[in-house]
């Protein structure tokens, strides 16, 4: 087994054993430090996941996007290419459980949004390193489209997620910044 599959198993149990309570301030803390970040004060169009048990809570940042008049868009995967493509939604009835049991947006219920119409992409992940590297869910979905998106990206995640390097391949690419419930690590100027 390699050592990010080791690593991210490691974490998904880790994660598993944390009661609501520590939960809900870790994502107070990330929503408290996201919503003063410039890159989401002047997103427009924000690509997001809808969150499972598992992730942190994105519904109330998706609820204060809307509030703010942002469009929220979500990814929709391909599993046959392993492509992502995102869609904007407003409503609960635009989305459904698909591939994996992630939720996602119903193709004919949405409007596509390119990927480089979007502003943010708020990047999921399982374990972190400060230099702004990750190891997502396992599919590369994400390695793939961060090839060739240019706006912002922002990572959320707990303290307890953070390591001292993530094993790196050549295709690996960083996000621009990482937020725990405590800070903000703007991996950019570490990576310069």
């Amino acid at each position: 087994m390699s050592e990010k599959k080791i690593l991210r198993q490691k974490m998904l149990k880790e994660l598993s054993l944390l009661s609501k309570l520590d939960r809900k301030k870790v994502e107070t803390g990330q929503q408290k430090q996201l919503f003063t970040t410039p890159a989401f004060k002047n997103a427009r169009t924000i690509g997001i996941t809808i969150s499972t048990e598992i992730e942190w809570d994105t519904y109330t940042i998706i609820e204060k996007a809307w509030r703010e008049g942002k469009i929220i868009a979500s990814p929709k995967c391909v599993v046959k290419t392993r492509e992502m493509y995102y869609y904007a939604w407003n409503h609960q009835n635009q989305i459904q459980t698909g591939y994996a049991g992630i939720k996602e947006p119903i193709p004919e219920k949405t409007k596509r949004i390119l990927h480089s119409d979007i502003d943010l992409l708020i990047v999921p992940g399982v374990v972190f390193d400060t230099d702004g590297y990750r190891i997502g869910y396992g599919g590369g979905y994400y390695d793939r489209m961060l090839a060739d998106y240019s706006g912002a990206t922002i990572s959320l995640c707990s303290e307890r997620q953070l390591i001292q390097q993530i094993p790196r391949e050549s295709y690996d690419l960083s996000v621009e910044q990482i937020i725990t419930e405590e800070r903000t690590i703007d991996t950019a100027r570490q990576n310069n």
